[in-house]
């Protein structure tokens, strides 16, 4: 290969990487879609012999993870979101300073 296509390769291997950093875990869709199967038949089996469905299990049990803990475990929490947290952070220390300054 000449240069310029090592150049080129270089260029779309550094684009694919952008592009992935910004991608989910691909662990936690798995998990995800581990935990939906397993809710699933589990629902089907209870229905089948109790003729019922399920209850809703609780928030944060194994196969019903928080909110919380989905969006830590697919790594979308460390982006523009996690930057804006830290600048309302920010922006109250300030305030509360000023606050105090006035005192």
């Amino acid at each position: 290969m000449s240069e310029e296509q090592d150049g080129i390769w270089q260029q779309m291997l550094a684009k694919r990487a952008e592009w992935a950093a910004e991608q989910p875990s691909l662990s936690a869709e798995l998990k995800a879609m581990g935990r939906e199967a397993i809710k699933d038949v589990r629902g089907t089996i209870h229905e089948t012999f109790f003729g019922q469905p399920e209850h809703m299990s609780e928030m944060g049990t194994p196969l019903n993870p928080t909110p919380q803990m989905t969006t830590q475990d697919l790594g979308t929490v460390y982006g523009s979101y996690e930057s804006m947290l830290d600048a309302y952070a920010e922006r109250g220390s300030e305030q509360q300073h000023q606050e105090e300054m006035e005192r």
